[in-house]
């Protein structure tokens, strides 16, 4: 009876060790079409235990296969954390019920994923190479980059170009083996996991931690002020804070914001009534810091209705930003910045604005730090007089009046500035959509494309050579040229008028 024990047991130890065995060699070749000598393979293994994406039943992982936007937005909203999203129900294609729901959700408020212009998430299209590449470079915060070329350089469309650099600088995504990047051509599912991969180890999710962010001024500290009711831009100004060793100024109403002053349902509410009154300005609790002592002012706040809450503006018409740089950046769950930056321009017109930002309340520190490492910010040597800087105004002449428009800070915008310092220019320009006019500029400028959903007043490049003003929104991927200050979209389309129409521009002082 012992013997037979004895020879049980050693047959299920041996069963055991097969089992063992036959496993470890299961992570090694976790799928059948998976070779395990591929640049992918390493890649492919990561993503399957860490759980951002599954093989199919019949044990394959679908190296060659294609991946649809909510596929890609499911990979890789798991591998952020799965975090909550919302505003998912504006897409007409994107099911309360569907398994990438929040995903996409995230996908958009994140700035990674824009829906299409008929209010679609696209959920069955497939994403091509240049798409990945510019998704997961609007992650890493937008970053300037340069590269050498592909040899099908200008097959990959003007929005992604940048991306495409960036990705080649940073190994992100392979080309192909004729070295093209082939950037129309659908990516497969061993290459998005592949370039999420080399994502994540670039930004400090799989490696070292990226390098520091730069310093801006040797002479000056960095002002981080921020107006937040709910946390979720403060919990941003404290990323900013620790990255740049910033003071945090908290912009504080004298008269404390209710839950009822924020209820939006409410027509009559604080927020509603502040909103629609373009000379409310509420009053500030306490001082404001020395503005002095700083040289960038990096400026938050939450998007109400599409704009910067007329608190900022308070705060703005209230200190000195001549030759400063203003960094702003903005929190909210579906909106974009938009037109809300370009609109204070007008409150500070002699600081030296950059692009601004928008964040989902929640986005990590790391997010925000490779944003910031993407900045252009000052040095003592490089500030100078606002008198000496290059005109940041535009003004535009209809009809016998005059509007005023801040420019961008792009190459495009520069260009533009160049072409009407040899005189003003005036287009003919046609109504298209009733939401735009738009007429051709008589020459070629740079682009900047990104993808855009326009507000009443903002100015964009379309096409490289064509000048357009928007009085209504619209989402593509447009290169922003500035914005029309201080003029609603009911005021534009009255003044631009339903048919075609004259606008001459010209330089402001």
């Amino acid at each position: 009876m012992n013997a037979m024990k004895r020879f049980y047991s050693l047959v299920l130890v041996l069963c055991m060790t097969l089992a063992l065995t036959a496993t470890a060699c299961a992570v090694e070749t976790a799928f059948s079409d998976m070779d395990t000598e591929s640049p992918y393979a390493e890649a492919i293994q990561w993503a399957a235990e860490n759980g951002y994406v599954n093989g199919y039943s019949d044990g394959r992982f679908g190296v060659g296969d294609n991946v649809t936007r909510a596929q890609m937005a499911s990979i890789f909203h798991r591998s952020a954390g799965s975090p909550a999203a919302s505003g998912t129900s504006r897409f007409s294609d994107v099911q309360p019920t569907a398994y990438y729901v929040t995903a996409a959700g995230w996908a958009a408020d994140s700035g990674l994923v824009n829906g299409y212009a008929d209010g679609r998430f696209g959920v069955n299209d497939p994403v091509t190479r240049q798409q990945l590449i510019a998704i997961l470079w609007r992650w890493a915060g937008s970053p300037e980059a340069s590269a050498e070329d592909y040899p099908d350089e200008s097959a990959i469309s003007s929005y992604a170009r940048t991306a495409a650099d960036w990705c080649r600088a940073n190994g992100i995504l392979t080309a192909r083996t004729d070295g093209r990047f082939d950037p129309q051509i659908p990516a497969t599912r061993a290459e998005v996991v592949s370039a999420l991969y080399q994502y994540r180890r670039l930004s400090g999710s799989e490696a070292p931690a990226p390098a520091p962010a730069p310093t801006p001024s040797d002479g000056g500290k960095v002002l981080v002020a921020c107006f937040s009711n709910t946390n979720n831009t403060e919990n941003i100004a404290k990323h900013l804070e620790a990255i740049l060793g910033a003071d945090l100024y908290k912009i504080t109403p004298e008269v404390p914001c209710t839950a009822a002053d924020l209820n939006y349902n409410d027509s009559g509410c604080r927020a509603n009534r502040e909103q629609n009154d373009d000379s409310a300005r509420p009053a500030i609790s306490g001082a404001l810091p020395n503005l002095a002592d700083y040289d960038t002012v990096f400026l938050g706040y939450p998007i109400w209705h599409g704009q910067a809450p007329k608190i900022i503006y308070t705060f703005l018409e209230s200190g000195e930003f001549s030759g400063k740089t203003i960094v702003p950046f903005c929190t909210s769950g579906s909106s974009g910045i938009g037109s809300s930056a370009a609109n204070l321009h007008a409150s500070a017109p002699d600081a030296n604005w950059l692009e601004g930002q928008r964040f989902a309340g929640g986005a990590s520190q790391d997010t925000v730090e490779s944003w910031v490492n993407g900045l252009s910010l000052p040095t003592a040597d490089a500030a100078e007089p606002a008198q000496e800087r290059e005109a940041s105004t535009l003004n535009l002449t209809v009809n016998g009046t005059t509007l005023t428009a801040t420019l961008s800070d792009n190459s495009s915008a520069r260009a533009l500035r160049e072409l009407l310092a040899e005189g003003p220019r005036t287009i003919e320009m046609s109504d298209y959509g009733s939401m735009e006019k738009v007429g051709p500029l008589g020459r070629s400028l740079p682009t900047n494309n990104e993808e855009i959903t326009t507000q009443a007043g903002d100015l964009i490049l379309y096409q490289g050579n064509q000048f357009v003003i928007y009085y209504a929104p619209n989402s593509w991927n447009f290169t922003r040229l500035g914005h029309v200050n201080n003029t609603s979209a009911s005021e534009l389309r009255q003044l631009l008028g339903d048919g075609d129409v004259s606008v001459t521009l010209s330089l402001g002082e």
